[in-house]
């Protein structure tokens, strides 16, 4: 028998984690840098020969900590090398893969002072989209398979080291296997243009805690996930555009040795993004998450407490040629557990400051420097000597260089 407080301990990290993972898959394939639906909307320059594929591969160094007592020295830092293989194999499709190495030391105090020093290739995703018509609409298909290449254990023991993963998403994934499903088309109204998307995502075995409780080898399955969005997008002169986002999750049990855990409430999420490629940009939206559902007795049981704070982001940016100065801040707000219960989150606040420089090297590849700056205030994130909860905070520094080459 899993005591209540630990399996509660359990499902507030399950909770941060499957926030992060679910929202950032689906929303990276549809509105990503190469996303096909939106690049239909925007009025594309001279054509120009097509490449049949692209090379990136960066290197990226990460460090953190915090001075907050008791939570000292709670440290870490990592060294990622980012790659991405892609062939377009016709105009309008693309097929890659992606990956990393990574190596990171992660510093904990929550069961005495330990340090890990981990090692190894995250999984590896293997994803093919391609734009075509579809009731005589532009539409868009997209396709991903998660590989396991990674470290199963590897999020899980990294987990009381590093920023929490509502303020700062993990940078690594070790997981089982998963699939992805998106289907988009967009509509032109006079000089709007509409995007509409619908995708599903089946997510599989994941490890939420330190090898063994007691006895007892647990299996756990995340819950599926299905994504509806619509946008809004309209264009300017200079390039200029602005978008306005709307969309929501819907989540399957996640399951634990084949019994339901819980479900995860809707989440609904709203943003509006103005582009200017020559001058100021800035996007800034919002997240609400209903209630979660918790089993007992084997039924899923919708919780008196939202689980989730809702979280408010801006990033607004300013291009000055190849430079670039990117700003963050989002604030999380506390849920609506009792500070004395171990699922309560205080939420808090990140703000932080990223300069780029793109360097063109030859008309088909350039680089990329970049360096950043976080910190992160987690309110009531621990305790003291005393027992008395007090804020954790955290500094995040970042540097990195990315290559690309049209192949």
């Amino acid at each position: 028998m899993i005591p209540t407080a630990f399996m509660k301990q359990k499902v507030s990290f399950l909770l941060r984690s499957l926030r992060g993972f679910c929202f950032v898959v689906l929303v990276l394939a549809l509105f990503g840098k190469d996303s096909l639906l939106l690049a239909q909307a925007e009025d594309s320059p001279a054509k120009t020969p097509v490449p049949w594929g692209t090379l990136d591969i960066g290197a990226q160094g990460v460090g953190w900590e915090t001075n907050s007592s008791p939570s000292f020295p709670d440290n870490g830092w990592e060294l990622l090398t980012p790659l991405t293989l892609s062939a377009i194999p016709w105009t309008g499709g693309r097929i890659f893969a992606q990956t990393e190495y990574a190596a990171g030391d992660y510093t904990d105090s929550a069961d005495g002072t330990e340090t890990l020093s981990l090692r190894h290739f995250s999984d590896t995703v293997l994803g093919f989209e391609t734009d075509f018509k579809s009731f005589n609409l532009p539409s868009l298909l997209s396709v991903g398979i998660n590989i396991p290449t990674g470290d199963p254990a590897w999020e899980t023991e990294q987990s009381n080291s590093i920023v929490p993963t509502e303020f700062i998403d993990s940078d690594y994934r070790g997981r089982g296997f998963g699939t992805s499903l998106l289907y988009g088309l967009s509509l032109q109204a006079g000089g709007e243009q509409f995007a509409m998307a619908a995708g599903y995502m089946y997510t599989g075995a994941f490890n939420p805690y330190y090898g063994q409780v007691g006895s007892l080898t647990e299996q756990l399955k995340l819950g599926d996930s299905v994504f509806l969005s619509l946008n809004r997008l309209v264009n300017h002169s200079g390039g200029q555009s602005d978008v306005i986002r709307l969309s929501a999750f819907y989540f399957l049990p996640t399951q634990l040795n084949g019994s339901n855990l819980l479900e995860m409430g809707p989440n609904l999420n709203a943003s509006y993004c103005w582009s200017n490629p020559k001058a100021f940009s800035f996007e800034a939206g919002a997240q609400y998450f209903l209630p979660t559902q918790s089993a007992v007795n084997g039924q899923l049981v919708s919780g008196s407490n939202d689980s989730l704070g809702a979280r408010f982001y801006l990033t607004p940016s300013y291009a000055f040629g190849d430079f670039t100065l990117l700003g963050r801040a989002k604030y999380i707000l506390a849920n609506d557990y009792p500070e004395s219960d171990p699922l309560y989150d205080g939420g808090g606040f990140l703000l932080g400051l990223e300069p780029s420089y793109r360097l063109k090297l030859d008309a088909s590849s350039h680089l990329k420097f970049s360096a950043g700056y976080d910190f992160v205030l987690w309110q009531n994130g621990s305790y003291d000597s005393l027992g008395d909860r007090v804020n954790v905070e955290y500094g995040r520094l970042t540097l990195g260089t990315y290559y690309e080459v049209s192949l």
